[in-house]
């Protein structure tokens, strides 16, 4: 839908629909964030430890996080230069912001799907006969509160927009100094929001086939106690290091005694898309061999 309108409003400008492939392209590029994909997984394997269907989290996530690039290019084009300053600080504190949420969620998430990660190693030595997905207890009871509010995929749609506070990505920032050109051009607001919709597009889109993907692998994984080892130690590794690698950075500028880890943190979180992509690419390999490998009798 959305490009069907933008077929139909920029068809008789090349340059235009140049840069509604740009933003849309730009979508897909940050739906590979490594945190996004962290955020996914994650949820999703958490939610079907509770028997709860998770295959929309990444679609809701996404749009949460799209509303706010979406507020924030409206904000910049009717503020114009005039409220730059304003703009700026409320940025950098709501990347502060956002960056704490992030941290702390992944580590709550990581830290529940940890309690799953060791009830599948005792399942795998056979000190457990219980079921991998069994009610929580220990730890996980204490973070199960947390969990409810993210048991539903619509649950994700607050997450993402409180990720999105954290607004210093490459590529939300390349989106907006298109729709700051194409601003200065004269081009009409509503046809600049084309941009983040295209955008919000392009993101929805691999976040959506990620979460679907997952439910799909942990699925099929089930029934094979090393490969749910494997994924679900994947999955909070993944969570851990993220959420290290934002906290690293997080700090740099106020704790000594980080000078050696924030190089190598700075250099990462500047990939976090290829990480996400490898990650993602490693998800399909994953959901190849599972759907054509034999399954395993329940232990």
């Amino acid at each position: 839908m959305a490009w069907l309108l933008a077929f139909l409003l920029f068809h008789g400008n090349a340059l235009l629909l140049g840069a509604a492939a740009l933003a849309y392209g730009l979508g897909l590029r940050h739906a590979l964030d490594a945190d996004h994909i962290a955020v996914i997984d994650n949820v999703t394997r958490a939610a079907l430890r509770e028997n709860r269907q998770a295959r929309a989290a990444g679609l809701f996530f996404s749009l949460g996080h799209s509303t706010i690039v979406c507020l924030a290019t409206l904000v910049i084009v009717l503020a114009g230069q005039h409220y730059r300053a304003q703009i700026d600080a409320f940025a950098v504190q709501g990347g502060l912001f956002g960056t704490w949420v992030s941290v702390l969620f992944l580590l709550v998430i990581a830290t529940l799907n940890a309690t799953t990660l060791h009830d599948l190693w005792r399942r795998r030595r056979g000190a457990d006969a219980s079921p991998p997905d069994t009610p929580p207890r220990g730890l996980s009871r204490l973070l199960t509160p947390v969990l409810r509010q993210v048991s539903v995929s619509w649950h994700l749609y607050p997450v993402g927009f409180l990720f999105g506070l954290g607004f210093d990505t490459a590529s939300e920032i390349s989106l907006l100094g298109i729709s700051i050109v194409q601003n200065q051009h004269g081009l009409p607001i509503w046809q600049i929001m084309m941009f983040p919709m295209l955008f919000t597009a392009g993101m929805a889109l691999l976040d959506t086939a990620d979460s679907v993907l997952m439910h799909g692998v942990y699925r099929r994984a089930g029934r094979r106690v090393n490969w749910n080892l494997a994924l679900t130690t994947i999955s909070v590794m993944l969570a851990l290091v993220i959420a290290g690698i934002e906290l690293v950075n997080l700090l740099a500028d106020h704790l000594p005694g980080l000078e050696t880890l924030t190089p190598l943190a700075s250099v990462l979180s500047d990939h976090f898309e290829l990480i996400g992509g490898a990650v993602f690419c490693a998800s399909v390999l994953g959901w190849f061999l599972l759907r054509s490998g034999r399954e395993e009798e329940p232990a």
